[in-house]
């Protein structure tokens, strides 16, 4: 595999983590609770985080509240997130990352894991792999958060492999 951007380190090795979305049932139970709804009238600007891309012009989707913690720390706290209004599944077999998380600027946070946050970062996009990578690099390192940085939606979590 390998992955490169203009202004990013290039890497060759196989990758070494997953991205995790936001789980089918998590979301199914979001959408049958309900939120804010929305009709995607751009793109880019309307995120899903169950598959991962922007919405198409005219989609619906709804804005919920998501916590992307699996267990308590004094950094959990609920987040807001477009899912689509109707079931969606991602595409995660590419080498890439989805476009969705590489065209905008990011807040990447590690946490051990006790759910303590041991380091973060404002980067574009096209850093995310060599972040994650550099973030991977510290053992303690368990998983990676990733959240728009100028409205502070969570994005996906990262697990080391």
């Amino acid at each position: 595999m390998s992955v490169s951007y203009p202004e990013a380190m290039s890497t060759t090795a196989i990758r070494q983590f997953h991205l995790e979305p936001i789980d089918a049932d998590a979301a199914a139970a979001l959408r049958a609770i309900g939120g804010v709804r929305y009709i995607a009238d751009s793109k880019p600007g309307y995120p899903c985080r169950r598959c991962l891309r922007d919405a198409e012009v005219g989609e619906e989707l709804i804005l919920v509240s998501h916590d992307p913690f699996s267990i308590d720390s004094p950094y959990r706290c609920a987040s807001p997130i477009f899912l689509h209004a109707d079931e969606c599944h991602p595409d995660l077999d590419s080498d890439d990352l989805p476009t969705q998380l590489t065209c905008r600027q990011l807040s990447a946070r590690a946490f051990d894991d006790q759910a303590m946050m041991i380091d973060a970062a404002i980067i574009d996009g096209r850093e995310l792999e060599h972040t994650i990578e550099r973030f991977f690099s510290d053992p303690a390192a368990a998983t990676i958060h990733v959240h728009n940085a100028s409205r502070g939606c969570w994005a996906v979590t990262v697990v080391r492999d």
